[in-house]
């Protein structure tokens, strides 16, 4: 393909007709914007954030924006790897960045390249401990005391004697290899469910059985690794920092492919609790830590930098007032709005200035809404950018949602969107 970069014009990239609401025959547009995709695809689907977009988005990103191997793509909200493992597939440089040590990891594990015999060799002694029956003496009981509300005790005390297994490996390629699996199969394992927002504990829950449950996910993931080991040898690398406060130099990338989180009150370090406290923090205080710390998108995130050239943008003024008039499910929720957009002002500026001129810019963001109250998230993004001097090009609607039930009766019918976003650096 050609392509002016100055001048890029792609027809029917993606469709805006939300009747049939396509950009090609094999998938829906709205289905870019969610792990549906990668949930079918091998790596991908090794360890999925529900709060993620599909392979094909950057795919289709990456040709838009008609990208080579002279490029290097930015990814500051890695979560799953998504972005560094489809532009690693198609011979690009790639680095993502994220606060939560889960993704980091899970990311980099996608990325790394596997000794077929030592992974195999490694499947077998474990099939062995399985069946002859695990010790427990080396459990963590610190951990073990913030899990055990969310496992029978005796899965509980075989997950955490593999994680130290695993550990006293003390080798890279097998720490990433069968800890991701371990993540992988939590939620089957345990008496909670990933819900939204929520990690919910269910009652009556039918809980599969551990030994054969993960061999199993090791199997499927072992038929997976010529699929990494045949990717270009291109750079790749997921870092563990805060998208406000990015460690690479100015004009360092060409393009970046990203979702923030959403001003929804997600709270990741809730919702990934397992895989956090059963991989990478120990105690209470380094999971508050991490809360604490995160983009203010939920209402237990603190204000952690001091700005002093942000202006909010009037149109979060307006609804700012407008939700002060209103009964909301809970009253920090306009601190956090009005933090989160001071974070991602932060975000934006550490943007343009580690990206080159002319650089383009993609982010998956949806409004949300309070108080019956719509907050158009990407278009006060956009006002923001513009004053940064980032130049908005393109909205691409990928779907819209309706209120609940509740919010129905109460409100009226008035979806909220979902969008793509695209700008270029001036």
């Amino acid at each position: 393909m050609i392509c002016n970069k100055d001048k890029i014009k792609v027809e029917n990239m993606f469709s805006q007709n939300l009747t049939s609401n396509k950009y090609s025959k094999d998938i829906e547009i709205r289905l870019l914007v969610t792990p549906y995709q990668n949930k079918k695809l091998p790596v991908y689907d090794w360890y999925n954030y529900k709060h993620s977009f599909s392979r094909d988005l950057v795919i289709k990103l990456i040709e838009k924006f008609c990208l080579n191997g002279n490029d290097i793509i930015l990814d500051p909200f890695c979560g799953s790897g998504t972005t560094l493992l489809a532009s690693k597939e198609k011979g690009i440089p790639v680095f993502g960045t994220d606060i939560l040590p889960l993704s980091t990891f899970v990311s980099n594990s996608k990325l790394l390249k596997y000794n077929r015999a030592k992974i195999r060799r490694t499947i077998n002694e474990l099939k062995k401990l399985l069946c002859n029956g695990t010790k427990h003496e080396k459990i963590d009981d610190e951990r073990k005391n913030l899990l055990i509300k969310f496992f029978p005790e005796d899965i509980l005390n075989k997950t955490l004697f593999i994680r130290e297994w695993i550990d006293n490996k003390n080798d890279n390629e097998i720490k990433s290899f069968f800890l991701t699996s371990l993540f992988s199969i939590l939620e089957d394992i345990s008496y909670t469910r990933k819900d939204g927002a929520f990690l919910r504990i269910l009652e009556k829950k039918e809980i599969n059985n551990f030994e054969s449950f993960y061999l199993s996910k090791l199997h499927k993931m072992y038929k997976d690794i010529d699929f990494i080991n045949n990717l270009p040898s291109t750079s790749a690398e997921a870092i563990e920092c805060d998208a406000r406060s990015m460690p690479f130099e100015p004009d360092s990338f060409s393009a970046l492919i990203t979702s923030p989180p959403y001003p929804n009150r997600h709270d990741y370090t809730r919702v990934y609790l397992l895989e956090l406290i059963i991989g990478f923090v120990g105690t209470q205080n380094e999971i508050k830590n991490l809360r604490y710390n995160s983009i203010r998108s939920h209402v237990e995130a603190r204000k952690r930098f001091l700005v002093e050239d942000y202006n909010p943008p009037e149109k979060l003024k307006e609804i700012i007032e407008r939700l002060k008039g209103e009964k909301l499910p809970n009253v920090q929720i306009i601190e956090m709005l009005e933090g989160y957009f001071e974070d991602m002002y932060l975000v934006m500026k550490e943007i343009k200035r580690i990206v080159k001129r002319g650089s383009q810019i993609a982010f998956v963001i949806g409004d949300v809404r309070y108080g019956g109250i719509k907050i158009q998230v990407g278009d006060i993004l956009i006002e923001i950018a513009d004053e940064i001097g980032i130049e908005f090009k393109e909205k691409i609607t990928a779907r819209v949602r309706g209120n609940s039930p509740q919010q129905m009766k109460k409100y009226g019918k008035d979806p909220v969107e979902e969008n793509i976003i695209i700008w270029e650096t001036e």
